[in-house]
């Protein structure tokens, strides 16, 4: 159960942490474990415990798992065809939980701002702030949410270092203020790889991604 953080609560209970990232990438598309775990969401995990000579040497596979999020059940069970080359998690009504988008650019991170106005740090005024920005060490890997093609890599004014990709639908996503980048103009990119790193080039006062989906 969780009382003040995931980790805190997984530490807790004595889930190793490569099995809680697998948790957490697992519902990626349906929990935003940023901004929207609650004191009270409770979660079980069946994983594989590999060992050697009678003694266990780490944790494997996520098998099952269940997440519970205000109330709503989340469930995935991890399944392969016979001769398939890969497997996935699906919920117990045969759906896949990979979705065409994942709910954040990052997977470790805390939320500095949401959507709305407020006063911009560096020019000291008002001004709509059109996205969400991230707060994280310099050099913190930043993925794409979604697959798609890369249609600008470079410097963006006050955004300093930026990526765009284009996805499906005519949807884009912006990623400002890198330290570096590490895609090129025409790359075609799959959800959850690395684009570029957490930085503070343009106007920011500290290191943090600014993520846009427009």
């Amino acid at each position: 159960v969780i009382r003040s953080s995931l980790f805190a609560a997984t530490d807790a209970a004595d889930v190793p942490d490569s099995v809680t990232k697998q948790m957490t990438d697992m519902f990626d598309s349906e929990v935003d474990f940023h901004k929207a775990l609650y004191k009270g969401d409770r979660f079980a995990i069946v994983y594989e415990s590999l060992e050697a000579d009678g003694q266990p040497v780490r944790a494997g596979r996520v098998l099952s798992a269940e997440f519970v999020n205000r109330s709503k059940v989340h469930q995935a069970l991890w399944f392969k065809e016979d001769g398939a080359d890969k497997g996935g998690y699906y919920n117990f009504d045969g759906q896949s939980l990979r979705k065409a988008y994942l709910l954040s650019p990052m997977e470790v991170s805390r939320i500095t701002s949401g959507f709305g106005s407020r006063k911009h740090p560096i020019l000291g005024y008002q001004r709509d702030h059109k996205g969400v920005d991230y707060g994280a060490p310099t050099g913190t890997p930043v993925r794409t949410i979604g697959d798609g093609v890369v249609t600008f890599a470079g410097v963006q004014h006050g955004y300093g270092n930026v990526i765009q990709i284009k996805h499906r639908n005519q949807d884009s996503t912006l990623y400002a203020h890198l330290s570096e980048i590490d895609v090129k103009v025409g790359d075609n990119v799959a959800q959850g790889e690395t684009v570029g790193r957490v930085g503070q080039t343009g106007w920011a006062t500290g290191p943090h991604l600014h993520f846009e989906f427009r």
